[in-house]
């Protein structure tokens, strides 16, 4: 058998709320989950809001502390990589652009800031990789000279994927990323990410609300609820036969959403 990409074992979030008679009171923001990720693989992260899911995915990404589990990435600890290589391995795209991206920055300086951190490149050669990865997500060179501001939200979600791709990741996580989209620029950012997958045998974890994208991008789904994960099955199988109810009421909300359309 393959060592899975990412194996994640029991891992939980508690927040520490404030003490009763003198013994700490916790908030179980997420309760243990288990499940892996392999290569090329794309898991959907699904549930309301408050249900755990961006817990989850910042702990994965290394902005958030886990209070029990373990983290494996091929086969080894995570926390045993340094951070330099953690950044590499697992890479954040945000759902907002206008807030993510530092309006006073031009786009080649946010692209050039993890280069500058996490990688031992020359100026010139951090220059070269700004405009490769520039054209891989369907921008122009030009584009380094430009601010936010001067630009579209179709454009501004490409940069935030380019700033993703920046280290050559394994591992991509989408918060809510195509939220904010209308209907045709998601379409074309949901295109540019399995395109970039297929050529770089990306991972992806969507962490989303939306079921209909979902569907469509992922190969396994993960339904969390309060804290809890409550279903895991691969796409097929979880639209064709949701067994827990909570799963169903989803599906059966995005099928009456969608049929008022």
């Amino acid at each position: 058998m393959t060592t899975p990409l990412l194996n994640v074992t029991a891992l939980s979030k508690q927040y520490l709320t404030g003490y009763k008679r003198f013994r700490a009171q916790y908030y179980q923001a997420l309760a243990p989950v288990s499940f892996e990720l392999e290569r090329g693989q794309t898991l959907a992260i699904v549930g309301e809001v408050g249900s755990g899911k961006s817990t989850l995915a910042r702990i994965l990404v290394g902005a958030e502390q886990r209070s029990t589990g373990e983290i494996f990435f091929e086969g080894e600890a995570l926390e045993s990589r340094n951070v330099k290589q953690r950044c590499r391995l697992i890479r954040m795209i945000f759902q907002d652009p206008n807030t993510s991206l530092n309006p006073k920055l031009t786009i080649g300086e946010l692209l050039n800031e993890p280069l500058r951190f996490s990688s031992n490149l020359t100026a010139i050669e951090r220059k070269q990789q700004v405009i490769e990865t520039l054209r891989k997500v369907g921008l122009l060179p030009e584009h380094a000279d430009f601010y936010p501001n001067m630009l579209s939200d179709g454009q501004k979600q490409r940069v935030a994927v380019a700033r993703a791709l920046m280290l050559n990741p394994k591992i991509i996580i989408a918060d809510e990323a195509l939220t904010a989209l209308d209907l045709s620029v998601r379409s074309q950012i949901i295109n540019l990410l399995l395109k970039l997958q297929k050529e770089m045998g990306l991972s992806y974890i969507f962490v989303s609300h939306n079921l209909n994208i979902v569907r469509h991008v992922s190969d396994k789904i993960m339904v969390l609820h309060q804290g809890q994960m409550v279903e895991h099955a691969t796409t097929e199988d979880l639209f064709n036969s949701p067994q827990h109810e909570y799963t169903q009421r989803l599906i059966q909300e995005q099928s009456q959403f969608m049929q008022k359309r």
